[in-house]
């Protein structure tokens, strides 16, 4: 067997039969704004055309999927129907970067026409949707493949390792706050984000990529959650408000001003597409439609018996977290620095302090690339059979399930006062 042979033999897991038999995916994306057009477009034919084809390019505005195309730059034919993409270019492979809230939908059709899924997180929105997602997989045989790239990047891996290590003993607590700044924070509550029916709430839309790194970590399962939250600072907090930013009479005074066109590819993307579906990439963040919050906090239990302190805000003059974990032998400290008005000494600086011992500064290693380098490690495993330790491995539909759950329980949890069971909301036997 030669090299090739047995890198596709180790990626059999994820790998179609129709793969094994051709070298190649047959490979569709389904939704083609930023992240479909981008990562999951231009960025995988250009580091993986030897073993993966694009056959079709699929999204409900057909305006942008043509624009996708050429930026992308395959010859595929274009859909704006699942059901005839399905019929006609018979993928093997989906990967679906659509609004969350259509998330469990394709998956389950995709599923049913024996389509193996690859799928943005987060893997759904709500407990209905989670249950027939996990009882369509077991259905259909199929793995569904939950892209949580947070996990792929060097920093994050090296904290899993020192908690596997047991350089703290055994973990009791975890304190974890997540800042969002004044523009990646804005942003969520400008575009189709900024309503529950469509994300779910940050608590899912965002928060999902924490809870997964806090369940990876930890190596175990929320149990129940209690959550707080409100919509101070933007939507009906704000002092006034327009449609969208192009035309609003606010601009002069407004700090959340923000011109698309300065960018070319959202320019490209949206603001030529919006004459097929009417949707502002660049709306107010001060409408009052929107239903999400933008200040939280939960407490959240696990099954280890570790409870964690979360909280998340979107209107921070900083970008990036903090969180330690409290062990019985001693305290692992991280901050981690994205975007603020200073450069750090370090990116990320990670401390571990021994009870009854000194403080030691752990070195982190750097990797280029989108999302502290988790992006390509993440479609190297994918689609290029890279190896990988067992913790490493591809995260599947039971890890993109209890990430979503943390964040629908604390969700359920503020719009029903009380404390929310993991276990009452999905069987995941």
């Amino acid at each position: 067997m030669n090299r090739r042979d047995l890198l596709l033999a180790g990626a059999a897991a994820l790998m179609p039969r129709a793969q094994a038999a051709t070298g190649k995916l047959r490979y569709a994306v389904l939704g083609v704004g930023v992240r479909g057009c981008g990562l999951w477009g231009e960025q995988i034919r250009s580091r993986y055309s030897d073993r993966v084809d694009f056959v079709a390019l699929c999204d409900s505005n057909p305006q942008r999927v043509e624009v996708a195309r050429r930026r992308i730059g395959v010859e595929c034919p274009v859909f704006t129907s699942f059901d005839e993409m399905c019929d006609r270019a018979k993928p093997d492979t989906l990967m679906i970067t659509t609004v969350d809230s259509t998330h469990a939908g394709y998956i389950v059709r995709a599923l049913q026409r024996g389509i193996h899924v690859i799928t943005e997180k987060p893997m759904v929105v709500d407990e209905a949707q989670c249950q027939a997602v996990l009882d369509a997989e077991k259905k259909a045989g199929k793995r569904i493949t939950v892209t949580f790239n947070y996990r792929y990047a060097p920093k994050h891996q090296k904290i899993k390792e020192l908690l596997l290590a047991g350089e703290i003993g055994r973990v009791l607590s975890v304190d974890f706050s997540w800042y969002l700044d004044t523009g990646h924070g804005a942003d969520y509550f400008r575009r189709w984000h900024r309503l529950k029916k469509n994300s779910g709430s940050l608590w899912v839309h965002k928060a999902t990529h924490h809870f997964d790194l806090m369940n990876w970590w930890l190596a175990a399962d929320p149990s129940d959650v209690t959550a707080q939250g409100g919509l101070k600072y933007y939507g009906r907090s704000g002092p006034f408000r327009h449609s969208h930013c192009r035309p609003c009479p606010h601009k002069g005074q407004c700090k959340h001003y923000w011109d698309i066109t300065k960018s070319e590819r959202l320019t490209q993307l949206y603001v030529n597409c919006e004459s097929a579906d009417g949707y502002l990439r660049d709306g107010c963040v001060y409408r009052e439609d929107i239903d999400i919050w933008d200040t939280m906090s939960a407490l959240v239990r696990y099954s280890n018996g570790v409870t964690m302190n979360y909280s998340v805000n979107a209107f921070m003059p900083i970008e990036g977290y903090r969180v330690a974990f409290n062990g019985d032998r001693g305290r692992l400290e991280i901050r981690d620095y994205e975007d603020q008005p200073w450069k750090p000494e370090s990116e990320t600086e990670i401390h571990l302090i021994r009870n009854f011992g000194k403080r030691e500064i752990i070195p982190v290693p750097r990797y280029e690339g989108d999302h502290g380098g988790g992006d390509k490690r993440l479609t190297d495993l994918i689609f290029a059979g890279a190896s990988a330790p067992e913790y490493m491995k591809l995260p599947d539909s039971r890890a993109g399930a209890m990430s979503c759950l943390t964040g629908i329980a604390a969700r359920r949890s503020i719009e029903q006062n009380r404390t929310i069971r993991i276990r009452d909301l999905v069987n995941l036997l």
